[in-house]
């Protein structure tokens, strides 16, 4: 039977959770004393623990040993040009789930959002939003940054293979792809509605970036984020 999983914030030798609802799903488990359980932290690592004592109001787990925890197929960071307020939650919930490392967004030539501080004004809620995710998936809890522009993105995330999203590309992002391009560490780089001009496009070409559309369907911003996301992380 697979552990029971739970997800922590901060792990140490010796826990004592009294967290209602975790107690709950204790109960629905049928965990008793020298039963065994998994912890997940906020940065993605994952530990077996021993069941020592448990009550009505709180349970004590000893730590055994680390647990074995499968590394992502690809890393990546997401990089989003700015879009509605809106929007943000929803891509950093399912985005969060699908295993990225890092979410940067930033001003591109054709956002129609240009105010960055919207993400500084918003970052307590998002990184909620980001932890809770990443308490579903049971998946490092991802960072949260801003750049200014494209150009810097690049700049600063230069150890990552670029891939930007662009559909007038002849080149697609497909599992055929995948399994033609060894790409481990991917700057996943989406535009705004309008997409990108094509001077950003030849901005990322001349940094040996990789340009790929995703076909002829029309997808928002943010559900081609989605989609490259499950290739990236599921199609290897």
């Amino acid at each position: 039977m697979t552990l029971f999983r739970i997800f922590l914030e901060k792990v140490s030798d010796v826990i004592r959770i009294s967290d209602r609802e975790i107690l709950r799903h204790m109960s629905v488990r049928r965990l008793s004393q020298g039963d065994e359980v998994v912890i997940c932290d906020k940065e993605g690592r994952s530990y077996i623990y021993r069941l020592k004592d448990r009550g009505q109001s709180s349970a004590l787990l000893e730590k055994v040993e680390p647990a074995n925890s499968p590394l992502p197929p690809i890393n990546v960071i997401y990089a989003q040009a700015l879009l509605k307020p809106k929007k943000l939650e929803a891509i950093i919930s399912y985005s969060t789930q699908l295993g990225v490392e890092s979410f940067v967004f930033f001003v591109s030539k054709r956002s129609s959002v240009r105010d960055l501080s919207i993400v500084e004004k918003r970052l307590d809620r998002l990184k909620k939003v980001a932890t809770a995710s990443a308490e579903v998936s049971m998946s490092k809890v991802p960072d949260i940054k801003t750049v200014p522009n494209l150009s810097i993105l690049l700049e600063q995330f230069n150890t990552y293979e670029p891939l930007l999203l662009y559909e007038n590309s002849q080149e697609r992002l497909n599992l055929e792809w995948l399994r033609n391009n060894n790409a481990k560490d991917i700057l996943c780089i989406v535009g705004p509605e309008g997409g990108f001009e094509d001077e950003e496009v030849e901005v990322v070409r001349e940094k040996g970036g990789y340009i790929l559309s995703l076909g002829d369907r029309i997808l928002t911003s943010e559900v081609a984020g989605f989609v490259v996301l499950s290739l990236l992380q599921f199609g290897v």
